[in-house]
């Protein structure tokens, strides 16, 4: 993928190889360390015309883009993906000669590298692990906060007359779409290979675990281990063949793809579309992620 620059804090763009090397940061400090910053440009990947387990989830047209733009990231934006990279590292330097950990899994429609597979009292067994924060943990279990009225009215102000209410946890279905899907990609290109796989688990760490946060969020604890309802054979290997051929058609045709769906957009229930205002890398060549983050779209002859 052509993230090939890093944003400096005075906004200017440097190279990601020139800020790698020994002296090659053009301010008067770095606001990364040098391992970092390698740390970072390892974690590119470049397009090899397949698509990967969960480059698939993202939306066709934000992985279109991250192929054929070039694009900067400001290094302190990723600082989540560094703690998602550090807890990886961490796990894989563990001695288990009788588990699989961070194996590299391909076919024709897709490549994958899952994280944990083991075989304990009989179960075989894969983990996934994640850090996320907060409101991804309430997403996955489904809770929602609602008002309830509580009997009494404002006597004055802008909302004089109107009735008073508290917030209350509901339940509806969970928001684990992606996470059951990329697990069955996993699971099923095992068994594709003759492994055996019982059950599928996802670990998660709460990366924004504070009190305040817990309290917000109705979580008690920082790590949470959720069972993963597996997709059948069928319907995972459907929905990878159709993302795996929108993808290269749109590559070799060099065509934008429809806009990503409002799940893919992360639409919250304020209906702002979350990924697009704060979080898309190619927001700038896209008309929705413009439109998203009220910058005017540019003329016809303008670069992106």
């Amino acid at each position: 993928m052509p993230w090939t620059q890093f944003e400096c804090p005075d906004g200017q763009k440097i190279e990601i190889e020139k800020c790698c090397e020994k002296g090659g940061c053009r301010m008067s400090e770095r606001c990364i360390s040098r391992p970092t910053c390698i740390l970072f440009s390892r974690s590119r990947r470049q397009w090899k015309g397949k698509i990967s387990t969960t480059q698939a989830l993202n939306g066709t047209r934000l992985a279109y883009l991250q192929i054929v733009t070039p694009f900067s990231e400001r290094p302190c934006d990723r600082a989540f993906a560094l703690l998602g990279t550090f807890h990886h590292l961490k796990h894989q330097k563990l001695d288990l000669p009788d588990a699989l950990m961070e194996e590299g899994l391909e076919d024709p429609d897709s490549t994958g590298i899952f994280d944990f597979y083991e075989e304990e009292d009989g179960v075989h067994e894969m983990l996934d692990y994640k850090t996320a924060g907060g409101w991804k943990i309430v997403r996955l279990q489904g809770k929602y906060k609602y008002d309830v009225p509580i009997g009494e009215f404002f006597k004055s102000g802008e909302r004089k007359g109107q009735e008073k209410t508290r917030k209350e946890w509901g339940l509806r279905e969970p928001d684990d779409f992606d996470l059951r899907m990329q697990c069955s990609r996993y699971a099923w290109m095992m068994r594709d290979m003759g492994y055996q796989v019982d059950r599928y688990k996802a670990q998660f760490t709460v990366r924004d675990f504070t009190q305040q946060t817990a309290k917000s969020c109705g979580l008690d604890r920082q790590i949470y281990m959720f069972p993963v309802a597996l997709f059948d054979r069928e319907t995972v290997v459907a929905f990878y063949q159709a993302r795996n051929k929108a993808l290269v058609e749109a590559v070799e045709k060099n065509e934008m793809p429809p806009v990503c769906s409002e799940h893919e957009r992360w639409r919250n229930d304020a209906g702002v579309d979350v990924r697009c205002t704060r979080y898309c890398s190619v927001w700038f060549a896209c008309d929705w992620g413009r439109q998203a983050r009220a910058t005017p779209l540019p003329a016809a002859s303008d670069e992106l």
